[in-house]
C-alpha cells in the first residue's frame, strides 16, 4: 500500500477521533447556565453520550498501522457493531430518562456485554505482534452477527423514540412529560444516517469507502452537539416561563372582571362539565376552541385563577382516580389511571407526588 493512500486513510480515521474527543469534552464541560444547576433534567444521558464518544480511542491502533489487517478488522467492528450500540445508549439514555422509563437499562446492558467484549478482543489483537489470520473467519463471523443484533435492536430503539415522539407531537400537552419533539426528529435522522453509513462501510469492506464514511461520521457528530449545547427541554410541569408571565398580563389588562367571569365559567364547563381531562391529549388550544376564545387569553385566565393549564388539569384527574376507586373496588391502580386520562404510569406518579406537596 502506497505511503500516500496509508497516510490518508490514518489520517481520515485520526480526525474522526479527534472530532469526537472534541463532542465528548464539551458535552462534559459544557453547560448552559442556569440549566446547569439541574443537569440531570436538562441534560440526560450525559454520561453516556461522553462515553461512547471517548471510545474511540480504541481506534489507536488503525490510526497508527492501517495496513495491518487486524487494525482493519478492529475498524470495521468499532464502525458497525459498537457505533450501532452508541445509537441505542444514547437514544435510550436521553429519551428514556425524559420519559422516566428505566425498563431499556438491562436488555441494554445484556446486548452491550458481548460488543464490549469483542471490541476489547479487537484492540488486543490490532497491537499484538503479527497477523492473526487463523482467526479470520471466527472474527468476520462474529463481526457479522454483532452487526446484524446491534441493527435490530437499533431500529427497537428508533421506532420507540419515534412512537414517543408522535404521542407528544402537540403543544401544551396536559400530561406534561416535556418532550422533546424536534430534538427526537434530528436524532433519528442521524442515526438512520449514520447506520447506512456504517453497513456500507463494512458490506464494501474497502478502507477508501471507510475513510470517507468517518468524515461523514465526523461531521454528523458535530451536528449532534450543536442539537445538545442548549437544552430542549422546557422547565418541568409549571414553572413560569415568559411566555405563560406574558399571557398572564394581556389577560389582566385586557379582559374585564364580568367577561373573566364568562370565561372561566366556559374553561370550566368543558374541563369538569364535559370531562374534557379524560382525553389524554388535551392541549391548552383544545379548551381555548372549544371555549371559543382566544388561546393566549384563556392561558393567561387558567394561569391566574386555577394555577396552571396543568395543574388545573391533572389535579382533576387525580380527584376523578380517586373516585373511581372507591365506586370500583375492584378496579387495578392500573385501570384507574388509564380511565383518568394519564399519559403513562410515570406521569402520573411525578403529578401525584408534585401536586400533593404544592397547596
Amino acid at each position: 500500500m502506497p505511503f500516500t493512500q496509508t497516510y490518508r486513510l490514518g489520517l481520515s480515521a485520526a480526525t474522526y477521533m479527534t472530532t469526537c474527543l472534541v463532542v465528548a469534552a464539551i458535552r462534559w464541560f459544557h453547560m448552559c447556565r442556569p440549566y446547569n444547576l439541574n443537569p440531570s433534567y436538562y441534560y440526560p444521558g450525559r454520561p453516556a453520550v461522553t462515553a461512547c464518544w471517548l471510545s474511540s480511542l480504541t481506534l489507536l491502533p488503525y490510526i497508527l498501522n492501517p495496513e495491518s489487517a487486524d487494525a482493519w478488522y478492529l475498524a470495521k467492528l468499532y464502525f458497525l457493531p459498537v457505533t450501532l450500540f452508541h445509537f441505542v445508549l444514547i437514544l435510550f439514555s436521553y429519551f428514556g430518562s425524559v420519559m422516566q422509563w428505566k425498563k431499556w437499562q438491562g436488555p441494554t446492558i445484556v446486548v452491550g456485554v458481548p460488543v464490549v467484549l469483542a471490541l476489547l478482543v479487537a484492540v488486543v489483537l490490532a497491537i499484538w505482534p503479527g497477523e492473526q489470520l487463523a482467526w479470520a473467519s471466527a472474527l468476520r463471523m462474529v463481526l457479522y452477527v454483532l452487526g446484524a443484533l446491534l441493527t435490530v435492536v437499533c431500529f427497537i430503539s428508533i421506532t420507540v423514540v419515534f412512537i414517543w415522539a408522535r404521542r407528544f407531537d402537540k403543544d401544551d400537552f396536559s400530561n406534561p412529560a416535556d418532550f422533546p419533539v424536534t430534538q427526537a426528529r434530528r436524532w433519528l435522522f442521524l442515526v438512520l444516517g449514520n447506520s447506512a453509513f456504517c453497513w456500507t462501510g463494512v458490506l464494501t469492506d474497502t478502507p477508501e469507502v471507510m475513510a470517507v464514511i468517518q468524515l461523514l461520521i465526523s461531521v454528523s457528530s458535530v451536528v449532534f452537539l450543536l442539537t445538545v449545547l442548549h437544552p430542549n427541554r422546557r422547565r418541568p410541569f409549571e414553572d413560569p416561563s415568559d411566555a405563560v408571565e406574558t399571557s398572564t398580563q394581556l389577560y389582566n389588562q385586557h379582559i374585564s372582571k364580568k367577561k373573566q367571569a364568562e370565561m372561566l365559567a366556559a374553561v370550566r364547563n368543558v374541563v369538569e362539565q364535559q370531562e374534557a381531562f379524560l382525553d389524554p391529549h388535551l392541549t391548552l388550544q383544545d379548551v381555548a376552541d372549544r371555549c371559543g376564545y382566544n388561546r393566549t387569553y384563556i392561558s393567561g385566565l387558567i394561569k391566574n385563577e386555577l394555577g396552571g393549564f396543568s395543574t388545573y388539569v391533572n389535579r382533576r384527574r387525580l380527584a376523578y382516580l380517586d373516585e373511581y376507586l372507591q365506586e370500583n373496588p375492584g378496579a387495578t391502580l392500573s385501570e384507574a389511571i388509564d380511565a383518568a386520562g394519564f399519559g403513562s404510569h410515570a406521569t402520573y406518579y411525578a403529578l401525584r407526588k408534585r401536586l400533593e406537596e404544592t397547596p
